[in-house]
């Protein structure tokens, strides 16, 4: 008899507890996860370009992003703000960096950064 009273089941506040971090976990999925979407697709979008990136000039380079970018929904990106263009003798350099801050509750604020860099020889 003694076991069954230990065997009752979760209390009030444990149920409570837990039921708080999965809101919690759920929410910042909810706000994060289609910056992460969006990163991914900016990706893809860079693993598409055509190979002869080298022979175009720059403004040709952002024109072609530009037009990728309307395609896959990516409007919410200056490229001026996050792309640089390098050049040199061997090849052309790609650089993405930028940053998101998401508000979370209140004044607590998520900050994302991403950034990658794509070499065309």
């Amino acid at each position: 008899m003694r076991t069954a009273r230990k065997q009752r089941g979760a209390s009030a506040l444990s149920m409570l507890i837990g039921v708080s971090a999965l809101v919690a976990c759920v929410t910042l999925l909810l706000k994060l996860g289609p910056h992460y979407i969006d990163w991914q697709t900016m990706k893809a979008v860079f693993d598409g370009l055509p190979p002869n990136v080298n022979t175009m000039s720059k403004d040709e380079i952002r024109e072609s992003l530009r037009k990728r970018f309307r395609v896959n929904s990516l409007r919410d990106f200056d490229l001026k703000n996050i792309l640089t263009i390098e050049r040199s003798k061997t090849g052309t350099v790609l650089i993405v960096q930028y940053e998101v801050r998401e508000p979370i509750v209140g004044n607590v604020d998520a900050v994302l950064s991403f950034g990658d860099r794509y070499e065309y020889h």
